[in-house]
């Protein structure tokens, strides 16, 4: 799960500046590293670097008519600048947003045929495997037999690609549209985002990327294919917890479907409390519609220190330790019964670390609400949890056990039924709520 976007202009006028800042919003969604790719002297460049956006690139002054950005989550490869995007070969730039599948057979092969990596990600290899099977210069490259190469040899792969030449920007999703792309028209610029919350000004057109879409964009204007496939696999990682409570993904708002899910998982419930309580920010729209639905005062007792954003998409060596320092709770809280909500148990670190400080104030009681099922198994598309071992519901099996090992009074998830009342298993993926 990363974030990528790209820019052309239609008239020849700068879009590094709006690149940067649409990249800016989408920083929630990888916190690792950054990167841009435009054109110098008709030459593709990059700059890129690790930790956020606004350090990476803020002393960033060159000019281009056309670039592609990228927001680092390392799900494959090491968090070092090798591999960090945009990745750059042969004068053209690849932003990649997924995983892809049995990536080591692709690495084996480009290998024995002469090629080299700077990196271990699989980002590098997809480009270089573009390379290989086309046989040709980028500037020759066309969408459909590109397309044909991704959706045939990468089929089990998630993936939303952005691929950069000296005139063009290609866009590409997997065969199951695992992850969002939205393609968006201003009165200025062609515009392929991860997330439409990038908008800040009036557009004259905006569709999302279906399933084994190619999208070919140059100054004069756009092709797109578009087969619109009966079924996919979108995560509802993303409309849960990933993408901007403002972004309409997969046709959908965000914060909207959060707000039902906090609404259905109250109307099942009878817990009163003094307060609901929302784990800021994942759990918020969650606690709004609980609030909404159980007449139950909503108070943010739990707030965020400002320079620390997400925790989950950290890196394994700063993920606890944040998440000890991240959050600073209420007096308000002592003698009372709350509710606490959030969007989803992952490893449990947060819960538990969040849990531990709430206790320190003397709470009378803690009673945890989660709007999703139990997260019980790996996701290979995007999500950095391939080890199921890693997982707190999959290792203590009911929420009865979750409560004991969390210290509190009560601990309940939206069952997976209705869970699927809003986000129907032939459109989404619910891989990681089943055995």
């Amino acid at each position: 799960m990363c974030g990528i976007v790209g820019y052309i202009s239609k008239n020849n006028t700068d879009v590094v500046k709006k690149t940067i800042a649409s990249l800016i919003k989408l920083q929630h969604r990888g916190q690792d590293g950054a990167g841009i790719c435009f054109l110098k002297n008709g030459e593709l460049e990059v700059n890129k670097g690790g930790g956020y956006i606004k350090e990476v690139l803020s002393d960033f002054n060159f000019k281009s008519s056309t670039a592609i950005a990228h927001t680092r989550y390392s799900t494959v490869g090491d968090i070092k600048k090798e591999n960090l995007q945009p990745i750059l070969y042969k004068n053209t730039a690849l932003c990649h947003n997924g995983t892809i599948y049995n990536i080591d057979y692709f690495r084996e092969i480009l290998l024995k045929n002469g090629f080299s990596f700077d990196g271990n990600s699989d980002s590098e290899v997809v480009l270089k495997w573009l390379f290989y099977k086309l046989k040709k210069e980028a500037n020759l490259w066309q969408k459909d037999e590109i397309n044909e190469i991704l959706s045939t040899d990468f089929k089990n792969s998630a993936y939303s690609i952005l691929i950069m030449t000296k005139d063009k920007i290609f866009a590409f999703k997997d065969i199951n549209s695992y992850r969002p792309l939205v393609f968006i028209e201003t009165k200025e610029d062609y515009i392929v985002s991860s997330e439409d919350c990038i908008l800040d000004k009036p557009y004259i057109k905006k569709f999302e990327l279906s399933a084994k879409s190619a999208l070919e964009i140059s100054k004069e204007g756009y092709e797109l294919i578009d087969e619109k496939p009966q079924k996919t696999q979108q995560c509802v990682f993303e409309a849960v917890y990933f993408s901007n409570p403002k972004s309409n993904i997969f046709n959908i708002n965000a914060k909207n479907e959060r707000i039902k899910l906090g609404r259905l998982l109250a109307k099942n419930d009878s817990i009163k409390a003094d307060f609901i309580v929302p784990i800021m920010n994942s759990g918020y729209w969650g606690a709004v519609g609980y609030s909404l639905e159980s007449g139950i005062e909503l108070e943010l007792l739990i707030k965020n220190q400002k320079n620390i954003l997400r925790t989950f998409i950290e890196n394994r060596e700063k993920r606890e330790r944040l998440s000890k320092e991240k959050y600073i709770i209420d007096d308000r809280i002592k003698d009372k019964k709350i509710i606490l909500v959030d969007d989803s148990i992952v490893r449990g670190i947060t819960s538990k670390n969040i849990i531990e400080l709430l206790k320190q104030k003397k709470p009378k009681e803690i009673h945890l609400r989660l709007t999703s099922p139990m997260i019980i198994n790996s996701c290979f598309w995007g999500v950095d949890i391939p080890n199921k071992n890693e997982l707190l519901a999959y290792n203590l099996k009911s929420a009865d056990n979750i409560k004991k090992e969390l210290g509190i009074d009560s601990v309940r998830f939206i069952s997976n039924s209705d869970f699927e009342k809003i986000f129907d298993k032939n459109i989404w993926c619910h891989k990681c709520f089943l055995n």
